[in-house]
């Protein structure tokens, strides 16, 4: 059920939901090992806030995960300390999120009046602060250019850390064609060139891979994405790229994904049947009918993505001849939209069809499992001899 906070910016609450949704898991996680869990805001805030104490924005919503699971890991006996950079360069802005700052106890709250470009030696001495200190970067600019890599590289060297970026896509789209705009620096020279040739959704899709890409080359991570749709067309407003050098990292995202999709498409049909009523005075739809919501741009984007994925797959295990499954895992799960039981499932098609075999798998041992460190070979000779009775065909 869709917030009243968050009416008329219904993708806002996609993206708070989905940066909660993952906070939840993964710091009760960080937490069981690291002595010191800080959180950096680069851009605050607080936009458009509804909520009398600014629940309704991304701080906000972090910090109270932040409480949460300092109360769940001190019952386990472990105390980290937790640590909040906020930063806003706006003014008025910037005087609400003082005010917020100073109510808060139970987590350390910094507020800083930065253009968080000109401050990352500050943010970087911020998080190591503290020893064993893992830090969970968010940058959530208004437009793109300071989720460029030149402006953000210092934050995607933190080793350890993580890092969520917006990337408004809706806008870069608008400028793929203007030399002036510096795209290059976003997504790479040779990429731009290669993107200005493609239109609608490849183009769209080409850019977030290229400036996954560029993040996954930067800071030696593996990289996600999740799109987030208008509330009122059939069309993504960003993607949420997330950074991690953890497979358990992109575990856990991945069930951020599962749950935070369903959600996007009920609140769209929320935000669509309550402008529905504001048009026409009549509700059509009482709560969310699967049957009676419809869209294409994101079923189109998930079967764009399985398709490559599955590629991907056939194409490294051809080009290794074996493969820990642990190394295969995140190469898939880096396609928006692909599941590991999608994994799975290929690869039992493959081993079925002689074409691929578990070199170390346990008698009876199912399913795949990357903690088990099953190890994958290619079957070249019977692909090769599939290869020539399909010629012989």
């Amino acid at each position: 059920m869709q917030s009243p906070l968050y009416r008329q910016r219904e993708q806002t609450e996609v993206k708070h939901r989905c940066l909660e949704r993952y906070l939840q898991a993964a710091v009760p996680i960080l937490g069981s090992w690291s002595d010191d869990i800080v959180y950096v805001d680069c851009c605050a805030g607080p936009w458009k806030a509804n909520g009398e104490n600014l629940e309704d924005t991304s701080f906000s919503r972090a910090i109270e995960v932040l409480k949460v699971a300092k109360q769940g890991l001190a019952r386990r006996g472990r105390r980290p300390s937790f640590r909040c950079l906020l930063i806003e360069k706006d003014d008025e802005a910037y005087a609400q999120l003082e005010e917020y700052a100073k109510k808060q106890s139970e987590v350390e709250v910094v507020p800083e009046h930065w253009d968080f470009t000109q401050h990352m030696n500050d943010i970087v001495r911020f998080v190591r602060r503290a020893k064993n200190s893992f830090p969970f970067v968010f940058v959530d600019p208004k437009g793109y250019e300071l989720a460029c890599i030149d402006v953000i590289a210092t934050l995607l060297r933190l080793r350890p850390g993580e890092v969520l970026i917006n990337l408004m896509t809706s806008f870069i789209r608008r400028f793929t064609g203007d030399d002036v705009k510096p795209l290059h620096r976003l997504i790479g020279a040779e990429s731009l060139e290669r993107i200005r040739a493609l239109s609608g959704p490849e183009q769209e899709q080409e850019i977030v891979r290229a400036y996954c890409e560029q993040v996954r080359t930067a800071g030696d991570f593996y990289v996600c994405d999740i799109p987030v749709m208008k509330p009122d067309q059939d069309d993504f407003h960003y993607y949420l790229i997330y950074a991690t050098r953890s497979i358990k990292g992109v575990e856990e995202f991945k069930a951020t994904e599962r749950a935070v999709v369903p959600f996007m498409h009920e609140t769209r049909a929320e935000a669509q049947e309550f402008r529905g009523f504001q048009r026409t005075g009549q509700f059509t739809l009482p709560e969310f009918q699967s049957h009676l919501y419809h869209e294409n741009r994101y079923t189109e984007y998930q079967s764009t993505n399985l398709l490559r994925a599955e590629e991907r797959v056939r194409s490294l295990l051809q080009l290794t001849r074996e493969i820990k499954y642990e190394k295969l895992l995140p190469e898939a799960l880096q396609f928006g939209g692909v599941q590991e039981h999608h994994l799975r499932e290929w690869l039992k098609l493959l081993e079925q069809g002689g074409k691929m075999v578990v070199l170390n798998r346990v008698a009876g041992e199912r399913p795949l499992y990357y903690k088990k460190h099953h190890v994958l070979g290619y079957r070249a000779a019977q692909s090769q001899q599939d290869a020539g009775s399909a010629r012989a065909v």
